[in-house]
């Protein structure tokens, strides 16, 4: 009998000791930036793309194409629906355009940058989604 009550004790306290860290492991992690306005550049399919992103503490709150050479009614065209996605879902895990994989990835790259230069954590906005 006594072996037994040792016995669910043990499983007892496994069982809570694996819920505490569950739910320990579930907290979320949110990015915070030193608030101003950064610019970077990604490298597009014609040449580089320049970005500047405008930073809140918690947030992305503009995302402007500077400069860039992409083809127009392709890349350039993809541009702002690529700043849009990014915005929209304040994550760097966004879907390239289709047919504008360089031009996409120029502004997540450029982005990316930004959010280094302003403190915050890119791996954290590529989960994100």
């Amino acid at each position: 009998m006594k072996r037994g009550n040792i016995i669910k004790k043990i499983v007892i306290f496994s069982m809570c000791f694996v819920l505490i860290f569950a739910i320990a492991g579930c907290g979320s992690k949110t990015n915070t930036y030193k608030p101003g306005s950064y610019t970077a550049s990604g490298q597009g399919k014609n040449g580089p793309v320049k970005v500047q992103v405008t930073f809140s503490e918690k947030e992305i709150t503009a995302i402007e194409i500077l400069e860039h050479s992409e083809t127009p009614s392709l890349g350039a065209d993809a541009l702002p629906l690529i700043v849009e996605d990014i915005k929209a879902n304040q994550s760097l895990a966004v879907d390239a355009v289709t047919g504008a994989t360089y031009s996409s990835n120029a502004v997540l790259a450029a982005v990316e940058d930004c959010v280094k230069q302003a403190g915050g954590d890119p791996e954290l906005l590529k989960s994100e989604k």
